[in-house]
């Protein structure tokens, strides 16, 4: 009996795969959102490969999957196949991690949703095979991605370089660690203003990580 393929093991194998720039060719946005066939999934080089080994509940969990995949994997289609397969066999063999590039990719496209957050995080994938950005760091980002809602991520780049004069930012955004704020700074202003008063101006600015999110991963 033919053992099962893996849709981890074979999301890793289309990274690495020397068609992906193919995918930059031929099939712009909107093929992509007209996707609900099997017919047509399997004619677009390597997101066919992945959706062909997975099972789904309906046509439309698939045409999600689908386009999650595609938008991934078009973030690395620039990347020469080497530096690809280098990198990936890199953190593979470091054994620092549990899981497998592959299996933590397909988690993560598996559980966020369809907007913007897989060309998020296929730039922050990006800046790891071309080390701009460790690996860990990009974890750590594409965790704090996934758990947040997509609009507050543009929120926070649309408003990054007025976080100072902005003062409503939801809790969810300001317990990411993507914003700082600089206390010793509020406190000489409560003294400056009415020592029983809040001032109206929150210093927050972007931390490390959340610089590298707006810079590289939303750029």
């Amino acid at each position: 009996m033919k053992k099962p393929q893996n849709p981890n093991e074979k999301l890793e194998t289309v990274i690495k795969n020397s068609e992906l720039p193919e995918l930059a060719k031929d099939y712009a946005e909107l093929a992509i959102d007209g996707i609900m066939d099997d017919g047509v999934l399997k004619d677009i080089p390597l997101v066919g490969t992945v959706i062909g080994v997975m099972k789904f509940g309906n046509s439309v969990n698939k045409h999600l999957f689908a386009k999650k995949l595609y938008k991934f994997l078009f973030q690395l289609h620039t990347i020469p196949l080497e530096k690809r397969i280098k990198k990936i066999d890199e953190i593979n063999s470091s054994k620092k991690y549990q899981s497998s590039v592959g299996e933590m990719t397909f988690e993560l496209l598996e559980k966020i949703e369809s907007d913007g957050k897989p060309e998020i995080i296929g730039k922050l994938f990006k800046a790891v095979v071309e080390e701009k950005i460790d690996y860990q760091t990009y974890l750590r980002l594409a965790h704090i991605v996934k758990r947040l809602f997509y609009y507050d991520l543009v929120w926070l780049k649309d408003n990054s370089n007025g976080l100072r004069v902005n003062g409503n930012i939801n809790d969810d955004l300001q317990t990411t660690g993507l914003i700082k704020q600089d206390m010793v700074n509020i406190y000489e202003k409560v003294k400056e203003i009415n020592k029983d008063r809040k001032p109206d101006v929150n210093d927050r600015s972007l931390t490390y990580l959340g610089d590298i999110l707006i810079s590289i991963g939303m750029k």
